[in-house]
């Protein structure tokens, strides 16, 4: 069972929703499958579950004369398509301009007509990714109104949302886990909302342990590599002119590294009793020195 199909059964199964929300629903299902024609509305869906509530919810709606067909579809493996017909009559044009008259200054008016719209939106075309995976909510539009529609409502609402075309279709989608669960709770997916917020925050610990133990590694990893340095300069210095050519103070602080390989700074400067940066401007004499020698001993 996909995670999809888990969040959109959740919310097939209440149907105790508001009549304004009924409406809206509606309105977005038909809109979102580009289901309106000059003479009719003709909805085709391949869910069964989701093609029993939009006709519950025409039957709750109005009293227009429904007709029901299904057809086998062979496109990506043989299914079944269930046909929604309103044809034109007595009533008809009521209820299309009913339909048709959620724009979007009107849905902001309402939450239970946002609620609505955007849940009729998701279960005819939104796909959400396992939050195990990525933050993922995308819309699949057949119609760019419907695209724009979404996308202004969800950029009103503040969400991180995006616009973009893909295989010629319009897709309105979202990848901020805040956001994704805002709308997951909006649709009326309650348990869904539980079960992504507890993966999202053991995923987001995960995340924080493992950069915090790469911090770790990375210091450890500096610190091994400039005291490695500072020991290959302090040995090339003892070789040629040796360790006691030095001040005493840059002779202490050679031997204390010699003898403390992978110890910080830090570490170090607590040994001697000085500050941290009295141990680096050493070592950076140290280094001084160490450059001169090199630059002689290129030139002889």
């Amino acid at each position: 069972m996909s995670y999809t199909y888990s969040v959109k059964e959740e919310i097939l199964s209440n149907d105790m929703v508001t009549a304004i929300e009924k409406t809206a629903e509606l309105s977005a299902i038909f809109l979102s499958k580009n289901a309106f024609y000059n003479d009719r509305i003709e909805l085709r869906l391949e869910n069964l579950p989701l093609a029993k509530r939009v006709y519950k919810f025409i039957k709750d709606t109005t009293d227009l004369k429904i007709e029901i067909k299904y057809s086998i579809s062979k496109r990506l493996g043989e299914h079944n398509v269930y046909i929604i017909v309103i044809p034109k009559q007595k009533g008809y044009r009521d209820f299309i301009e009913k339909m048709k008259s959620l724009n979007v200054d009107l849905i902001l008016t309402s939450e239970e007509i946002l609620k609505g719209f955007i849940r009729g939106i998701f279960l005819s075309c939104g796909y959400i990714k396992d939050p195990e995976k990525e933050y993922a909510l995308d819309f699949f539009m057949d119609n760019e109104e419907a695209a724009d529609k979404l996308y202004t409502l969800l950029l009103s609402k503040g969400k991180k949302v995006f616009k973009t075309l893909k295989r010629n279709k319009p897709l309105v989608y979202l990848r901020n886990s805040e956001n994704i669960m805002d709308i997951i709770v909006l649709i009326g997916s309650i348990q869904s909302f539980f079960k992504y917020e507890e993966t999202t925050m053991i995923k987001d610990l995960k995340n924080k342990t493992i950069r915090e133990m790469n911090w770790e590694v990375a210091n450890e990893t500096k610190t091994l590599n400039t005291g490695n340095n500072q020991i290959k300069m302090i040995n090339h210095i003892d070789r040629e002119i040796g360790l006691n050519s030095l001040s005493p103070v840059l002779e202490e602080i050679a031997h204390m590294r010699l003898n403390n390989p992978e110890s910080t700074l830090q570490e170090i400067a607590e040994m001697i009793g000085i500050s941290k940066s009295g141990v680096r401007n050493r070592f950076r004499r140290i280094e001084e020195i160490y450059n001169n020698l090199i630059k002689d001993e290129i030139e002889e």
